[in-house]
């Protein structure tokens, strides 16, 4: 019996040998393995990369190595949510900390980096909210941190700054280049940022994606100093109290939500520079009285002022042609807009519920109008629609309960559903003969409408194209009956 024992414990280490080779070899290069709390993969470089954790350890000491083979990076969101991890320590060997690796592990204060770490993604450790202390392991030539700050010095990038550090001013230290995506990543405390370094200009070239994402106590940002020419995307998104904005002459573009909800911005001053503003760019500015847009702008997107309800002056540059969806929705104030000549498109709901907008001029050259575009523009009272429009959407004009004249261009082919409906001002009205369709509810509740003039080979009309029009019932109302759609 005795003499089975060495047999039996060579072959259980050969077993082993072979399970632990599988694992390995069954992951191959991208695929997830699981180990422990921990899920791998096995990188192009034959070393392994951990993609995910489900343990529960406060204490968490990361892993070297699997089977014998070296982990040498933390992949993106790897460990994010965790709220048990308190004190995490990253071993030597650990070249690559991922994007958003530990993003919002609420519980995470103590984190030491490892000497061997040279790559550092867009804030790891955004939304940690009890992170007190960022500790970088001494000969590390790659990362540096200075009064609680985590910079790259690879790239001169701000990586991290912390949400518990209570200081109100933050003065950018002279040679960073980078504001890295979500640095400031919802820092209540911080109420003004300075570009310019107190000595020397400013070498600031970038601000990242969600930099300074919902800082709400945020007032000021010299950005007029910085050497940037793009906005990153959502970069101030959620600012609440940031009133004023001064760009640097270099800015060409504004990417998209970059100050959504910034909604006590009060002044906006755009350099002749910014050729593209993204959608939803300006989005719930509240307080925003005045836009002047440069004359490199040809696009206005989705939804980029919708709810500046302050917004009272429009001012759009010639060589504007698009107008988006919502572009300026729910601007309340909004009294007047001249629309340039260039302009050929307004998109779905670009003026919707602009309940003070009483004039607008629609160029010749414009051919399409959205759906909704005019919906509740309660004050505009009489529109000249352009010659080379050929349909009139749905709801285009429902609810311009003070629209009382409006002329319809003569090449129109059709009328869709609710374009007019509840046009309770409109008297009367000429529908040009190309047209051989009215949607349904059309004109319905359009109260005062006596006189209307339709086209003889009109074909089709909505059951209830003309529901709540009273004189509909009079004798010497049109009889549609034939062309009623079913």
């Amino acid at each position: 019996m005795r003499k089975c024992i060495p047999f039996l414990l060579v072959f259980l280490l050969l077993v082993c040998c072979a399970l632990s080779s599988s694992l390995a070899e069954s992951a191959g290069s991208g695929r997830e393995v699981e180990s422990g709390n921990y899920t791998y993969t096995l990188q192009d470089d034959d070393t392994w990369m951990i993609t995910g954790y489900k343990g529960q350890e406060a204490t968490l000491v990361i892993p070297s190595e699997l089977e014998g083979i070296a982990i040498t990076a933390i992949g993106p969101s790897a460990f994010v949510s965790n709220n048990n991890i308190i004190d995490v320590t990253i071993p030597e060997g650990i070249v690559s900390l991922g994007d958003y690796a530990f993003q919002r592990c609420d519980s995470l204060q103590f984190v030491n980096l490892p000497a061997s770490l040279v790559e550092v993604g867009p804030n790891p450790f955004a939304g940690c909210e009890s992170l007190l202390e960022i500790e970088v392991e001494a000969h590390n030539p790659n990362l540096a941190v200075i009064d609680g700050v985590l910079y790259s010095v690879n790239d001169a990038r701000l990586i991290y700054y912390s949400m518990m550090k209570e200081d109100e001013e933050f003065t950018l230290k002279r040679g960073i280049r980078i504001i890295g995506a979500s640095a400031f990543y919802e820092c209540d405390h911080i109420k003004r940022i300075n570009i310019k370094p107190k000595s020397g200009d400013s070498s600031l070239i970038a601000i990242g994606r969600r930099a300074f994402y919902k800082c709400e106590k945020l007032e000021a940002i010299d950005l007029e100093y910085s050497q940037i020419s793009t906005v990153g995307t959502e970069a101030f998104s959620g600012c609440k109290k940031l009133k004023k904005l001064s760009f640097p002459s270099k800015v060409t573009s504004i990417a998209d939500r970059a100050f959504e909800g910034c909604s006590s911005l009060k002044e906006l001053v755009l350099p002749e520079t910014i050729t593209t503003i993204g959608e939803m760019a300006f989005q719930n500015c509240s307080s925003l009285t005045a836009v002047k847009l440069p004359e490199g702008v040809t696009t206005v997107g989705k939804n980029t002022f919708a709810n500046c309800e302050s917004m009272e002056e429009l001012i759009l540059p010639d060589g504007l042609s698009y107008i988006g969806g919502g572009a300026f929705q729910c601007c309340e104030n909004l009294k007047k807009v001249i629309l340039p000549d260039s302009v050929d498109y307004i998109g779905s709901e670009a003026f919707f519920k602009c309940v003070g907008l009483e004039e607008v001029g629609i160029p010749e050259n414009c051919n399409y109008i959205g759906a909704s575009a005019f919906e509740g523009c309660k004050s505009l009272s009489k529109l000249v629609l352009p010659p080379e429009l050929y349909t009139i959407n749905p709801s285009t004009f429902s609810g311009c309960i003070s629209l009382t004249d409006i002329e319809l261009p003569e090449e129109l082919e059709e009328i869709g559903e609710r374009a007019f409906f509840l046009c309770i001002s409109l008297e009367k009205i000429m529908i040009p003969d190309p047209v051989e369709t009215i949607g349904n509810y059309a004109f319905a509740n359009c109260q005062t409408l006596k006189d209307i003039v339709l086209p003889e080979d009109l074909e089709t009309i909505g059951p209830n194209t003309f529901d709540g029009v009273p004189a509909a019932a009079d004798d010497d109302w049109p009889d549609l009956s034939d062309l009623v759609e079913e």
